[in-house]
Parts: C-alpha cells; sequence; structure tokens
C-alpha cells in the first residue's frame, strides 16, 4: 500500500482558527475553497469536524450568502448515521464556512485504489447504508447532486455520505445559467449532464448506482479516457457493466436507467440489495450500525493509519501562522518539524497514543483549550507574570470588586483538600472552602523549567504535578511544584534523562502518590509526591504499551495500548489493583478491542472506557461487564455522571437512556447533569453560554461568553475566566453573584492577558499553568 499522505500540514498562510474552530491539519482543497481537520473549544476526538472555507478570493454575488443559510438550515434537519451532519455554519463571516462531522477514515477512492475492489456482500452492505443515508437527505427536501467515491467516507462503523446539501450553496453560481454541468464527470446523471435544472431524488440515485460499479470493479460505469465520451456515454445510457458480478448487475442497472422515472426508490433499492432490510418509513431515522461494518482487511488497515494520523494531528506543534508563545525577549518561535517517527511500529505508538497518554480524549487540556489567544474585557495592570516563586500575584481578598468578601482564616481541623485534576469541570462543593487550602498558602506565581508547556496538571495533598512538553514536542517530563508557594519540588525524569520515544502521562495522584506511564518501560510508575522518586512499579506486559492511570477509593486502574493493532481492532488491556498498606496487588485484568486506552475513566463504582465499537461500563470490584452500547458514547468530564451518545443522553454507570438532548462538547457540566456549552448561533450579536439540563435536554440559561473562556463548576456555582478577571455565577439562574480581576496575570505580545491551558480550583485559589511556562495559584471569587 502506498504511504498515507491524507493530513497535510497546516502552511503559512492557513488560519490559526476559523469562527470557534481550531486548525489542525489540511484535508484538501476545491475549486471553491479549502477543509480543514479541526476541533472546537472543549472538544475530543468525537468531536472533530472537517471545516470548509470558501476562497477568499471568490467574488460572491449577492445572494449567496442567502442560499449558503438556506441550505445551511435544511442541512441541519438531516438526522442520519450514514450522512455526516452539519455540526455549525456562519455564512455572514467575511469568508463563509461551515463545519461538519468528521469520518475517521478513508474515501471510497482512496480505498479501492489502495485494498482494492470490494466482495459482493460488502457492496451489498454499503449499498443499503448509503441508500438509507439518501433517504434522509431527502427526507430533509435536498438533493445530494455530487455523489461519487471522493464522497463516501469509509469509518470503522460502515460509511458515511459527506458535502450533501450544502453542495446546492456552493455551486450555487452555476445554477444561474442554463446548459452549466454541476457534478463529477463518470459519476453525474443524464440529468446532470443536459445541464437540467430538475436534478431529483432519482438523480441521486443514479449516482449511487455509479459509485456501486466502482466500488464492486475499480472503475466507474463510464470510464473513458476522453471526457467528451464520458459525458456522451451518461447522456446515452451506454453503461458498461461488463466487470461487475451478475449478483449485483440488475440492482446497479436498474439505478443507471437513463429514464429517471424508471430507477428504484432508496426504499426500493434497500430491499433489492437485502431482501431482509426494510424501506425506511418516511420520517423514521434508519437503525444505527451496530458494531464494526465488517470491511476487508486490506480496508480495516487503512482506517487505522487514519486514526493514527488523527492521532499525531492532535499533539502536532502549532502552525507557523499561530499567535507565538510569550517569552522575552519578543521573537517568533522557530519553525520546527516534530520528531520523526522510530523504525518500529512500537515507536509510532508511543509518539501517537503513548506520548500523550490522553491524546484523544477530552483530557487533555493541549487539545481540549485552544492555545493563547489575546484576551478580553481585561482590566489587570500588572506586567508579566515573575518567573520567581513566590511572587504575590493575585488580588488579595478586598481589593476585587466591592461585591467580593475576605476569606476566613484556614481551620486545621478541616479536612484536607481532595485531589483534582485538569480533566475535572466540576470541582465539587467544597472547592470555595478556603479552610481547605494548602497550608501557608498565599498568592504565587512561578514558571516551570526550561519554559515547558504544561498539556495536564493534577493537585494533591500540598503537591501540584504537571505534564509538560518542550517547544517542539519531542521531550515530555513531569513537574512539581509546592502548592502553598510554587517553589520546585522535583522532576520527572531528571533533567537531560527524558526522550521522545518515552510515554509520559496517564498522570493521576492519590494524595500520597502520583501515578505515571514510566519512563523507560512497560509499566506504570509510582511516584512520591515528597520527592519524586519511584517507590513502585505496576508492571506492564511485553507488546502493550501503558497509557492512562486511574486512581479511586483504594484502587488503581490501569490501561495499555497494543502495539500491533490496526485501528478500531486495537486491543486495550486493563488491568486494578489493590492498595494496602503500601502494597500493590493486581485484583483482575480484561482485554477490549476496538476502544480508546485513554477513555478510562471511573464513574461511581463503575469502570468506564469507549471507542469506535462501543462502550462499557464494568464493575471496577471484579472487571465484568455491567453494561455496555455499541454506540461510541463518551464522558464530557472525568467521573461525568451522564455520557454523550449519538442518540443523545445515558447515565455513563448503567448506559440507560436519559434523555435526546444534544449539546456537542460542553465546556463544563455539574455533577448533577447541567451541561454548559455554547449555544448555538448569536445572542444580541455575539456568542453565548447556555446552560442545558442533560436530563431533560431543556436550556436554563445563558450568558455573554467567549468561545475557548475557561468554566469551571463548583457546587452551586459557576466560574469564568476572560482575560485576566472571573465571573461567579449562580449555577441555576446564570446571574453573576461575584467578579474579580488579577494584577500579573501572563500578557502576550498584545498586552492583553493570556489564556490558561490548564485551571483547577481548589480551597478557594485558582491554579492556572499557561503555554509560556508560567503557572499561578491567586484566589478564586
Amino acid at each position: 500500500m502506498e504511504p498515507l499522505t491524507v493530513l497535510r500540514p497546516l502552511d503559512a498562510h492557513a488560519p490559526y482558527d476559523v469562527g470557534p474552530y481550531r486548525l489542525l491539519a489540511g484535508l484538501g482543497s476545491g475549486g471553491m475553497g479549502t477543509v480543514h481537520l479541526a476541533l472546537p473549544p472543549g472538544g475530543g476526538p468525537a468531536d472533530l469536524v472537517a471545516l470548509k472555507t470558501v476562497r477568499a478570493d471568490l467574488e460572491l454575488e449577492g445572494d449567496f450568502r442567502l442560499r449558503f443559510r438556506r441550505e445551511a438550515q435544511a442541512a441541519r434537519a438531516v438526522r442520519s448515521p450514514y450522512v455526516s451532519a452539519l455540526v455549525a455554519a456562519d455564512p455572514d463571516a467575511q469568508r463563509p464556512w461551515l463545519a461538519t462531522e468528521y469520518v475517521v477514515g478513508p474515501a471510497l477512492d482512496e480505498a479501492v485504489a489502495r485494498a482494492g475492489a470490494l466482495p459482493v456482500p460488502v457492496v451489498r452492505k454499503l449499498g443499503v447504508a448509503l441508500a438509507r443515508g439518501l433517504a434522509a437527505v431527502h427526507g430533509a427536501r435536498l438533493v445530494h447532486r455530487d455523489l461519487k467515491p471522493a464522497n463516501v467516507v469509509l469509518g470503522a462503523h460502515g460509511p458515511r455520505l459527506i458535502d450533501f446539501g450544502i453542495a446546492q450553496a456552493y455551486d450555487a453560481t452555476a445554477l444561474t445559467a442554463t446548459g452549466i454541468m454541476v457534478g463529477s464527470p463518470g459519476f453525474m446523471s443524464p440529468e446532470h449532464v443536459a445541464g437540467d435544472r430538475s436534478v431529483t431524488a432519482a438523480s441521486d440515485v443514479f449516482c449511487l448506482g455509479a459509485v456501486l460499479c466502482f466500488a464492486a470493479t475499480g472503475q466507474g460505469p463510464f470510464q473513458d479516457s476522453e471526457l467528451a465520451a464520458v459525458v456522451h456515454r451518461i447522456a446515452q445510457g451506454k453503461a458498461d457493466l461488463s466487470l461487475l458480478p451478475d449478483e449485483l448487475a440488475e440492482v446497479v442497472g436498474a439505478c443507471l436507467h437513463r429514464d429517471p422515472a424508471r430507477r428504484p426508490t432508496t426504499g426500493e433499492l434497500i430491499r433489492a440489495l437485502d431482501p431482509a432490510a426494510g424501506a425506511p418509513r418516511p420520517g423514521a431515522s434508519p437503525p444505527p450500525p451496530t458494531g464494526p461494518f465488517g470491511w476487508p482487511d486490506g480496508v480495516r488497515t487503512v482506517i487505522g493509519e487514519y486514526e493514527l494520523a488523527v492521532g499525531r494531528a492532535l499533539i502536532a506543534p502549532p502552525p507557523p501562522s499561530a499567535p507565538p508563545t510569550p517569552a522575552p525577549p519578543p521573537s517568533a518561535p522557530p519553525e520546527t518539524a516534530p520528531a520523526a517517527p522510530g523504525p518500529r511500529r512500537s515507536r509510532r505508538l508511543r509518539w501517537a497514543l503513548g506520548i500523550g497518554a490522553g491524546l484523544l480524549t477530552a483530557a487533555l487540556a493541549a487539545v481540549l483549550v485552544p492555545p493563547l489567544l489575546p484576551g478580553a474585557g481585561d482590566t489587570g495592570n500588572g506586567a508579566g507574570a515573575s518567573p520567581g516563586a513566590g511572587a504575590a500575584t493575585g488580588a488579595a481578598p478586598g481589593s476585587a470588586s466591592p461585591r467580593n468578601t475576605a476569606p476566613t482564616e484556614p481551620d486545621p481541623a478541616q479536612p484536607a483538600a481532595p485531589v483534582v485534576t485538569s480533566a475535572m469541570t466540576d470541582f465539587g462543593p467544597g472547592a470555595r472552602d478556603r479552610n481547605r487550602l494548602p497550608e501557608g498558602w498565599s498568592p504565587w506565581s512561578s514558571s516551570f523549567e526550561d519554559a515547558g508547556e504544561p498539556l495536564e496538571c493534577a493537585l494533591g495533598g500540598k503537591a501540584l504535578v504537571c505534564r509538560l512538553h518542550d517547544e517542539d514536542r519531542r521531550l515530555l517530563w513531569l513537574e512539581a511544584r509546592d502548592a502553598s508557594d510554587g517553589s520546585a519540588l522535583w522532576r520527572y525524569p531528571a533533567k537531560g534523562a527524558e526522550t521522545g520515544n518515552a510515554s509520559v502521562g496517564g498522570l493521576d495522584l492519590d494524595g500520597r502518590y502520583a501515578y505515571v506511564s514510566a519512563a523507560d518501560g512497560e509499566g506504570f510508575a509510582v511516584l512520591s509526591l515528597d520527592d519524586g522518586k519511584q517507590v513502585a512499579e505496576l508492571p506492564g506486559r511485553s507488546g502493550y504499551l501503558p497509557t492512562r492511570a486511574r486512581v479511586h477509593e483504594g484502587q488503581v486502574f490501569t490501561s495499555y495500548v497494543e502495539t500491533d493493532g490496526e485501528g478500531s481492532s486495537t486491543r486495550v488491556l486493563l488491568r486494578a489493583h489493590t492498595l494496602r498498606d503500601g502494597d500493590r496487588e493486581q485484583q483482575w485484568e480484561r482485554e477490549i478491542a476496538g476502544v480508546f486506552p485513554q477513555s478510562l475513566d471511573i464513574v461511581g463504582d463503575r469502570v468506564w472506557v469507549d471507542g469506535p465499537t462501543g462502550s462499557h461500563a464494568l464493575d471496577r470490584r471484579t472487571g465484568k461487564s455491567l453494561a455496555e452500547v455499541p454506540d461510541h458514547c463518551r464522558l464530557p468530564a472525568r467521573g461525568a455522571r451522564h455520557a454523550l451518545c449519538p442518540d443523545g443522553v445515558r447515565e455513563a454507570a448503567t448506559l440507560k437512556e436519559v434523555s435526546g438532548a444534544r449539546v456537542g462538547s460542553p465546556s463544563a457540566v455539574s455533577a448533577d447533569g447541567l451541561a454548559l456549552h455554547r449555544g448555538e448561533g448569536l445572542r444580541e450579536g455575539s456568542p453565548y453560554l447556555e446552560a442545558v439540563d442533560l436530563r431533560t435536554g431543556r436550556a436554563k440559561w445563558w450568558t455573554p461568553w467567549t468561545p475557548g473562556d475557561p468554566v469551571l463548576v463548583a457546587g452551586e456555582t459557576v466560574l469564568t475566566l476572560k482575560g485576566s478577571g472571573a465571573r461567579l455565577l449562580a449555577l441555576d439562574t446564570g446571574k453573576e453573584t461575584r467578579s474579580q480581576s488579577y494584577n500579573g496575570w501572563p500578557r502576550g505580545r498584545t498586552d492583553t492577558a493570556e489564556r490558561p491551558t490548564t485551571v483547577m480550583l481548589s480551597g478557594g485559589a485558582l491554579f492556572a499553568t499557561f503555554a509560556d511556562g508560567t503557572v499561578l495559584s491567586v484566589y478564586a471569587p
């Protein structure tokens, strides 16, 4: 097979972001615009989108935006597991853009070119799925109009139609005159060729027949070296089906009938391809896939390569056009290439999976929180934060807005604050209790060694531990700071001992120890929070890479990814150890195929994992499955009680249906299921934060908000950060109850406050890290 080249690095001319989306890689370009892989703020791998922008040099006619808007509104109504849904669009932007669900996998044309023509049974399943997708598109009063192999993407769970409906808006200028062809030669209907305005659902069926012929033979039914000959053969209905297997000839030939009225409907086509399948009922959603689609081995291999490529894109260095990392003296960072993959597959997986130990999940701030952008509403007037530990930077109690109240003195009798991590969004009702501050705490600012950028952090006891990487993301290490004053405690591995092939990640704490995938080995290192020395090791297994650790009530759970797996067939090893008197005894282990090792989490008394083949809730005492569904659900935050699934919301512990709410990628979720996410469109001309009850799907309140600004929950309050200021809102109403501004907040080149990469709330204090290596702790409002 030829090497994969579908994900292209962003070039110097690519925008850093479009709308609320951060661009990760290039996917392609065409006559009307470019397509990028992109991620929304707070998003995980399930939220990746294919983001299309109209070319800047195009002269858009006056009614283009109106038609674009109408098509986008209509496309939102399409709900089908066989169609890549429209996620967002902005026809009023200077360069109109739209975002659709990104399917991890190759287009049909690439899959056939690399893995060969598909077997007849697979072609039948493909045809049924695409016909169901077309039925949903037609049910929304849309016509695809450009159905071709390049617009059929093969994911692990099945095929998806892309570019539906929107093509009408993109090609609207071509429809202003009769006789203009719109479509792709070789996969157009006679109506397309004639430039007829009456391109209908039957035209899509014709194109589907051509696509199925290609899937089964490797070439279209009208293939010819001369374009004029292709057009003539389509117009005359002269399809070449000589290479088509006999089992498919009749049904494909019916689709390719010259007369639209004599072509089968999508329902008839479904029954012809699979007599046991029922035709889609008008207005009814087609049945979702129930497991892996059953692609041939060659196609599964290509899908696996795509998954690895997407993983690399998520941890790739920022593009050259990205806002420069602030560091005195001001100078643009050098353009460096990512580390080249090692010669063995295990090395590649260390880069794509192990190195991040959170690469494809919502836990990593490097992916979830967009790189720093200029802040707004900054009321601070301090210069950049001092690099020395112990410099007071937070506004002292009473120096904030008049609504603030002074903190109470810490009470030694109060229990210590629980362990918190940057993967959390609800820090609990005690997070603002200043009696739980570390002993001797006062506001402080410091910076990590080598100005490493923090990717994820955890706070336990008196230690603030973060996983960092260097500027070109080749080295990773842990660094611990004293949570009371910011002074350095330890570094793991020792400076100079890091390696770009080490999977230092999977960080979690239990108040006394840090658990992290070993810098040199197949297991997890257990480090003392006092000095960072390794006191124990949880052994791994040959052929597996350590990925994530989770500690919960006397148990530590670990996940490992198989180094020789391909795509959704990758096996994940899960283990549970008990913690008694310093001993760590293995309790159980289990292997599950087709899940993400980074999805490991604990929900109540259940162990959670999810991936393309399904979602699982296991008994944390035995590892036995207690609940599972074939859908790829995900937890919106660490320990969340509700899971977001393709069909709505489910209880994470039981996977029972709760509601049909759809909230995309929430910035925060409260313990009782209030999701705080970016609302659709604008309110009063601006983006806004909307609170939706996941249990009912009802919106409760909204407030103006800049997408990407951190949102935290603590008991009955919501805290939002903007620039160098913070607002406190009532969780039930969204009403502002308190605000505070800070001096000494890190500032960028434009002299505006930077946005944190990670934020935690504990003991009434904020602990925040920034891309330039700054780390600070200040009073929360």
